[in-house]
């Protein structure tokens, strides 16, 4: 019967002010546009209690009401309860969706509490009846593996024990741990129906510590469970003395131990025992009450609603296990009616104490419909003011209870309330009660209370331009979602925004590294091929905490304004980083580099400085806007408009393509209509954990090409047929088949669940025996799926959809665009789904301690931005040297060739394409693509996507597939994209991604997605961007980090965009450098324990298998498990390419015992 407290400390937290002189408040029943009820009357009758908790953990606050016939004669059935989900400011019914239970199982409810009692962080439900029914507890499911609450189920009887020793007659119910073993019991206040009094025992439940309880009462209470008729109770610390105490009421009738109606305290002797008690008010007739420290004094006071006058007791002293001192104080308020009703504390007016607001109906005698009202009183220094006084406002009115929490999340307390015909919502309307907090526009209305706080007009209602961040998250979280808005605004780089993630993440981790005694900078000191940041190392002058936040926003606005200043959406970003700097409240005109006094915003300015100038010389020729210093493409362009290919020199080489106009994945319009290579010269860049051991260099045209992890020659289309031409031809026939299942109407229907998708252990490691890794009839890559949920403990479900819509979908998804953040920093918003997921428990590798979120950011920061950034370097590097062609330049080509497969054919010839029935055919007379004059014949057609001429409107209109002619052919893509602006071989979507899965995997210690699988919806009719579609929703679901990596692989053959060639070298690579990077990232961290010596580079410490930081036992292992192991062998430390006994004897046991450098 009572609800929990707002507490005053996240109050004065949200709106960063200290204690003020606050108006008195104004409020606004908004019933009708605030509550939607669907299983119970709007003019519900029925006798109310109310919970607020957010019970689905989406940052809004739910209700649980619970509901009985009025007073206390059992003279009608039992009612069904209802379960309120507040969706972004409205309450919706949401009973019988989500709580069926309520309905099939109703009861004689007279209290409701909410607690996690098993420790899952989810909040379960308590409810307590009256007229001999059993209490109720209803355990919160918490979400399935696609982030969909489940909703709350009925689990009484497995964890409830029958309460025996007394008739469940329950007024009120409150929880606490009063044993100390961390774990939520509960304390169920009973009554006696005797006229001529009687004496009622109350129940105490016990928490084994999963949620299963027994009733202690007798053993630990004795006869303090006496009541006569208890209608309150509550757990609070009233002494000081470190444990928890009960204070109940026991009104109308006298029973032993007290002989006295009154005000009741238990005192806990520290091991869940009591035995000794004291009666705050003797012989009044308290009917309920609520404790808080209402002075601010730190001792707790009680505020009490009595029959004949409320009271304030104010606490003066205590005396441990014996005594409590108050004065009391009888309010006298003539606005109640000398009836008591429930009663709740919050900080109403935000002035850094608690109001109360009482509902001054006695549900113990009718009528309720009578002078009865809900009275609010404000809390002045300690002291109570009825400031509303007998004035009929729009709320007063009648009520049973009421719920005190922010509706709307405007950071004001607003009041819920269950009459005695229905509800009200009353909306607090007082901004100007925050208006000192913040008003960055200068409208006149306080940020709290805005709609467009950043706007100056007090109408407005637009949406802003420039990115608006969150603050809720930590620091480096936030300028990581600016970073990737920032890419969003930036022309579509891949290799240039992997630098810039690795950049920033170097930045924020040295910004808390050089506060950490365990750990080292990854920058500052470290030597970059010859350059090197000079450090002196930090000590901050002010709290740590403010230093690091200080450090890492003040170096992430310096880099992110130098690095984004010639974006196409450069004056929005601007505005962007000015507004997040004002609203975190930090001055950017402070400019200092000199971070010798331990100011953290120097720090961040210092480190934004040499991250800056370790750019302008790093060979990524950023100073002159990333261009090309030698490479020309040998082949001409392709207008793509243009049938055929005649003027393809070489199919072996890169053709730049020639549009109408260029838009790239961010959307933005690319000048020119022949955009150039992007990055062929990459692999000169300055990497992370990239080795002259990984390296080869090659040279054309006088200049140096540095390909790391040289994944060797793709295949090359002959003239003649020969050499490793069948496989070239084979790559580029499959893009175009599987161009093919583009259709959504085929009839084709996949479970893309994890059950039949995912679970690739192994790659083919030849090219020619990358084809075996696909199903080039069916498309998609044969797996063994996963049988069971490890989270869960179940199978998967099916996921049926149509291939045709799966298939693009895919293409579409991981293609990033439009306002695309590209393939890295496509994989940082994955992690940070990942980061924000319930379940997700943030321990290193899966052990040890439970990370902050800044720590877990800024590691797992630094170990994905670090891969990504040598994943750019390495491909770019491959695709710089080997220049390979892309399936539009190939099939367009080989098109004009003919085809392969029938040398007494006229179109034969032995570099052309091969002749598939159903798939590649050629054009015979009479066909549909004849042409009038019979000018097609004997050309190829393929069965593929029908290309974007097909479409009039992208809106309600897709393209299908059908036969088109081959020297036409379009990948699934705009058609003012078409393809990347830069060669093939590797895929950098493979090598990205699978580098990214190998981060993930190893940090977090576990292959699954937390829960078991990972989700993304593709809303039927609104995903796709250049057709309609997908016909259907489309979840795609992941259940491992891997199993996403390879999906995306395959997206890119949807797509058009990758033979199959170009895809399992790029994974391949993806799996070496991703661990290679984590490696060298993870030699920074330490151990937790071990002061490092930061001086020089750490490098990596390969017999240290397990990255605790040390080489032990475990490290041996490892090397066990996959010893005999001669392809992609992780125990591999001396990198031979095989796990023997040398890596045991010359890796793990020559430095056995020891910590890494």
């Amino acid at each position: 019967m009572n609800s929990p407290a707002l507490t005053l400390a996240f109050i004065l937290t949200v709106f960063g002010m200290p204690n003020m002189q606050a108006q008195w408040l104004e409020w606004d029943v908004q019933t009708e546009s605030r509550m939607e009820l669907s299983s119970v009357a709007t003019s519900d009758e029925e006798e109310k209690d109310l919970w607020p908790a957010d019970l689905n953990k989406d940052g809004w606050t739910d209700v649980i009401v619970v509901r009985k016939e009025p007073f206390s004669a059992p003279s009608e059935p039992p009612k069904s309860d209802l379960l309120l989900i507040n969706q972004q400011g409205v309450l919706v019914d949401m009973t019988v969706e989500l709580a069926p239970e309520f309905i099939s199982n109703p009861s004689f409810a007279r209290d409701v509490y909410i607690v996690d009692v098993d420790g899952d962080s989810w909040d379960d439900v308590v409810i307590v009846n009256t007229f001999s029914q059993q209490p109720m507890l209803y355990m919160n499911l918490g979400e399935d593996g696609s982030g969909n609450w489940l909703g709350l189920a009925d689990e009484s009887a497995s964890r409830f024990p029958t309460l025996i020793s007394d008739d469940p007659l329950i007024c009120a119910v409150w929880s606490g741990d009063l044993t100390g073993n961390g774990a939520e019991d509960l304390y169920f206040v009973n009554y006696r129906v005797n006229s001529g009094g009687g004496t009622a025992k109350d129940f105490l439940l016990i928490n084994d510590g999963t949620g299963h309880f027994i009733d202690d009462g007798e053993a630990r209470m004795g006869n303090l469970r006496n009541s006569a008729f208890g209608t309150a109770g509550q757990i609070h610390d009233m002494d000081g003395d470190g444990d928890l105490d009960l204070i109940k009421n026991t009104t109308l009738y006298d029973v032993s131990p007290w002989n006295a109606r009154g005000v009741i305290v238990l005192f806990n002797d520290g091991t869940g025992n009591f035995n000794s008690w004291d009666n705050l008010m003797p012989n009044s007739s308290p009917y309920m009450f609520e404790i808080a420290d209402f002075n601010g004094d730190g001792l707790l006071d009680v505020y009490v609603v009595d029959d004949n006058s409320d009271k304030l007791l104010t606490a003066t002293s205590h005396t441990a296990d014996v005594s409590l001192g108050f004065n009391t104080v009888n309010l006298g308020f003539s606005s109640t009616s000398g009836f008591g009703g429930n009663v709740h504390a919050a900080d109403l007016d935000l002035d850094g104490d608690y109001d109360v607001v009482v509902s001054d109906v006695d549900v113990d005698i009718p009528p309720c419909n009578s002078s009865r009202r809900i009275a609010i009183y404000e809390n002045i220094n300690g002291t109570f003011n009825d400031p509303y006084g007998n004035t009929n406002f729009e709320w007063v009115t009648n009520s049973y209870d009421v719920a005190l929490l922010d509706i709307n999340n405007d950071g004001l307390t607003d009041i819920l309330s269950g009459k005695c015909n229905g509800y009200d919502v009353i909306m607090s309307n007082n901004c100007a009660l925050v208006a000192t907090s913040a008003d960055y526009d200068l409208d006149g209305i306080p940020d709290a209370c805005d709609a467009c706080p950043t706007n100056p007009s007090p109408d407005c209602s637009e949406e802003v331009d420039y990115p608006v961040i969150s603050t809720d998250n930590s620091m480096a979280r936030q300028w990581n979602e600016m970073l990737l808005e920032s890419i969003r605004g930036d022309y579509a780089r891949p290799t240039v925004h992997a630098r810039n993630l690795w950049h920033c993440s170097m930045l924020m981790w040295d910004a808390w590294a050089v506060m950490e005694p365990n750990a080292c900078p990854a920058f500052m000191g470290q030597n970059y091929a010859g350059f090197q940041a000079p450090f002196d190392g930090f000590i901050p002058s002010t709290d740590i905490v403010i230093a690091r936040d200080e450090a890492i926003a003040f170096g992430m606005y310096r880099l992110l304004q130098h690095r984004f200043a010639n974006a196409p959406q450069a004056d929005d970003l601007m505005t962007g980083y000015d507004v997040h700097m004002d609203t975190l409240g930090y001055d950017v005109n402070f400019t200092s580099t000199d971070y010798s006094s331990g100011d953290g915003r120097a720090l961040g300015n210092y480190l934004a400085s040499q991250l800056i100038a370790f750019g302008l010389q790093d060979g990524s020729n950023e100073q002159n806007d990333y261009t090309n210093t030698s490479y020309t493409p040998l082949n001409p362009p392709l207008i793509v408009d243009l049938p055929g290919n005649a003027t393809v020199l070489d199919l072996n080489r890169w053709q730049p393509l020639t549009l109408d106009v260029f838009i790239d994945q961010s959307g933005n319009t690319i000048p020119g209509e022949t955009p150039d290579f992007l990055s062929p010269e990459w692999g000169q860049v300055t990497s992370w954990a990239l080795t002259d051991a990984d390296l080869t260099s090659y040279t054309r045209n006088g200049f140096e090409y540095k390909v790391y992890h040289d994944p060797g020659e793709p295949a090359l289309h002959d003239m003649n047929g020969l050499g490793t031409s069948y496989i070239y031809v084979d790559g580029h026939s499959m893009v175009a088949r599987w161009s093919g299942m583009l259709d959504p109407t085929d009839g084709v229907m996949w479970d893309i669940s994890p059950a039949s998708i995912g679970n690739n252990d192994t790659f083919p490691t030849t090219l020619d025996t990358y084809a075996t890794f696909y199903d080039a009839s069916n498309g998609g890559s044969p797996s063994l799926g996963h049988s069971i949920n490890p989270s869960t403990g179940l199978a998967y479900e099916a996921n049926m959809v149509p291939r045709g819509d799966y298939a693009r979908v895919l293409a579409e998804f991981w293609a990033d665009g439009p306002e695309s953040e590209t393939p890295p920093g496509h994989w940082f918003t994955i992690l940070n789904y990942v980061s924000d997921h319930p379940l997700l428990v943030k321990q290193f590798q899966g052990e040890g301690v439970v990370l902050d979120d800044l720590e877990w950011d800024v590691k797992i920061y630094l170990s994905l931005g670090s891969a990504m950034h040598d994943c750019a370097v390495s491909a770019w590097g491959a695709k710089g040297w080997y220049d390979s062609s892309r399936p539009i330049t190939a099939i367009r080509g080989m098109s004009e060739l003919g085809q392969s497969t029938d040398p007494t054919a006229g179109n034969y010839h032995p570099g052309g394409l091969p002749l598939i029935p159903g798939s590649i055919e050629t054009v015979e007379a009479g066909d549909d693509l004849a042409g009038t004059l019979g000018e097609n014949v004997e050309k190829i057609k393929l069965w593929a996507w029908k290309g974007s001429s097909a479409i009039n409107n992208v809106d309600t209109e897709f393209a299908g597939v059908g036969w088109v002619l081959a020297e036409a052919w379009e990948p699934y893509q705009r058609p003012s994209f078409v393809s990347p602006p830069f060669a093939g071989y590797v895929s950098g979507h493979s090598t990205f991604s699978r580098a990214a899965a190998e981060i993930l995997t190893a940090f977090t210690g576990d292959a699954y997605f937390p829960g078991g699988m990972g989700v993304f919806l593709a809303p039927a009719n609104e995903f796709l961007v250049f057709e309609d579609g997908p016909s259907v929703d489309v979840e795609l679901q992941w259940a491992t980090y891997r199993d996403a990596s390879d999906e995306c692989s395959l997206s890119r053959i949807y797509g058009g965009i990758h033979p199959y060639f170009d895809d399992v070298p790029g994974r391949l690579m993806g799996i070496e450098i991703g661990l290679d990077a984590y490696d060298r990232s993870v030699s920074f961290f330490g151990d937790g324990t071990m002061n490092l010596s930061c001086n020089g580079d750490l490098g990596t410490c390969p017999a240290d298998l397990d990255n605790d930081g040390f080489i032990v036992i475990g490290d041996v292992l490892i090397f066990l498990s996959d010893f005999g192991c001669t392809s992609n062998c992780f125990a591999d430390v001396d990198g031979d390419g095989a796990v023997t006994v040398s890596d045991l004897l010359d890796g793990i046991l020559a430095a056995f015992g020891q910590a890494c450098p």
